[in-house]
């Protein structure tokens, strides 16, 4: 029963969070795409959930959509269609790229490259999950006012008029609700609670304004999934999709799948590190990652978003009694019985209340103790690895970050290394005096060897 409740607990966390980085990465093509995006992020949730504690084997790890693929395939939606690409071959693009992101996994695996993984300097981690934290924000920022995708992000913030004073309220009170909801009660988890409190809020609204109970063309909800037909056909469009795709555009998204795989991994191993300590047990982590990759090709197969071992799932699951390997599967179960049951309710989830979960997920994933080491003149230089990462993060690109990182953290180690004082002593046997005492006579060799019998 732990393991049941552990599952159910871990559901209501990780599904809402898929649900809004769908809507996220989708919205980067086109904000009418939200229903679509819902839907790709519960698929990827399912997938996942269901083969990831089958094929990794880490006890209490829940699996799903995550922070980092959102950034990423956001960015990368934005950046394909800067380019040129036709809107709906994007979808399928996103698709391939969580596939080859999956493979990469496996090879990590295979070459037992998990144990590589920790040797990525804390500057640079520390730097890209605050990049990806402050992409996020900004994103999520014009749907939280409500402003139209012309307008540029600086110039709606000071224009009051251009706002949805509906969806900012929403917002708002889905943003108080998951701060305050943990200090007031803690058998809700804080984005299920701002969840309720957004939807609640909308409808209240609705009641002085109509205009909202409306589902057709209303641009403040999520709106109907996938499509009109339903969630086969739109499966099956997704897959004509996939059939679309020539060689050449796996160049286009190869080192987007590249970063991808890593910041995966990364995700995953860092959450399986918590988990040990709270299990007292130890994972192993090229299983892990082969599992990951795994449960990513699933999420391929079904046209949904792929994900790591997250780490706010995985400790509501841990806390809430799971503790073997059934509580993550049991998570999945529970988001294939709420997809099927419940998806029609889930296209009035309003868009404000998703940007206020994304928000705090965002604050809470930028990294604010970097700061902490302007204190000291020895830890300023790491201090600017962090900050550059996070520029460049924001002005070119998060593949160009992690480059400019790394690059940084081998000079700051050279460095380091030539301004170290190195102690060598060469010792032998004429400088080195025994600590037993002896006799002058001795030290002279003038009395006889005796030697025993």
């Amino acid at each position: 029963m732990g393991d049941v409740w552990g599952g159910l607990a871990g559901m209501l966390v990780a599904l809402p969070s898929a649900i809004a980085f769908g809507v996220l990465v989708f919205s980067a093509i086109d904000p009418a795409l939200a229903g679509q995006g819902a839907l790709y992020g519960m698929m990827g949730a399912a997938a996942m959930g269901l083969v990831a504690p089958l094929a990794g084997g880490t006890a209490g790890l829940v699996s799903a959509p995550c922070a980092p693929a959102a950034a990423v395939l956001s960015g990368l939606a934005a950046l394909l269609l800067a380019q040129g690409v036709p809107p709906e071959r994007i979808p399928g693009l996103l698709v391939v790229t969580g596939l080859l992101s999956a493979g990469f996994q496996v090879i990590y695996s295979l070459v037992r490259g998990g144990r590589f993984f920790k040797y990525i300097p804390y500057p640079v981690v520390s730097g890209y999950l605050s990049g990806v934290g402050l992409i996020i924000a900004l994103g999520q920022l014009p749907r939280l006012f409500g402003l139209d995708g012309e307008q540029g992000l600086i110039k709606g913030l000071v224009s009051p008029q251009a706002w949805r004073w509906p969806g900012l309220v929403v917002g708002l009170v889905t943003i108080l609700a998951m701060v305050l909801g943990p200090r007031i009660t803690t058998r809700l988890p804080a984005a299920v609670l701002g969840l309720i409190c957004g939807v609640a809020t909308y409808f209240l609204l609705g009641l002085v304004l109509p205009d909202l109970l409306t589902l057709e063309g209303n641009r403040l909800v999520i709106g109907p999934l996938g499509s009109d037909t339903g969630l086969v056909e739109s499966l099956s469009a997704q897959a004509r999709g996939l059939l679309a795709l020539q060689v050449s555009d796996i160049e286009l998204v190869v080192f987007s799948a590249l970063a991808l795989s890593a910041l995966l991994s990364i995700d995953t191993l860092k959450t399986c590190v918590v988990l040990d300590a709270l299990t007292r047990r130890r994972h192993n982590s090229n299983r892990e990652l082969l599992g990951q990759g795994i449960a990513n090709v699933a999420a391929f197969a079904v046209g949904g978003m792929p994900g790591a071992g997250t780490m706010g799932p995985t400790l509501v699951n841990v806390t809430s009694g799971g503790r073997t390997r059934a509580s993550g599967l049991i998570e999945g179960v529970f988001v294939v019985l709420v997809i099927v049951a419940l998806s029609p309710l889930i296209a009035w989830v309003p868009i404000g209340a998703l940007a206020g979960v994304l928000l705090v997920v965002a604050w809470r994933m930028f990294d604010w103790h970097a700061f902490a080491l302007l204190r000291h003149r020895d830890t300023i230089l790491d201090f600017a690895v962090i900050a550059t990462v996070v520029v460049v993060a924001e002005t070119v690109g998060l593949i160009e970050a992690s480059a400019a990182g790394i690059g940084l953290a081998i000079v700051l180690f050279i460095r380091d290394q030539i301004r170290g004082s190195v102690l060598r002593s060469r010792a032998t046997l004429s400088s080195v005096s025994s600590k037993t005492r002896r006799l002058e006579q001795e030290r002279a060799g003038t009395l006889p060897l005796i030697l025993p019998h």
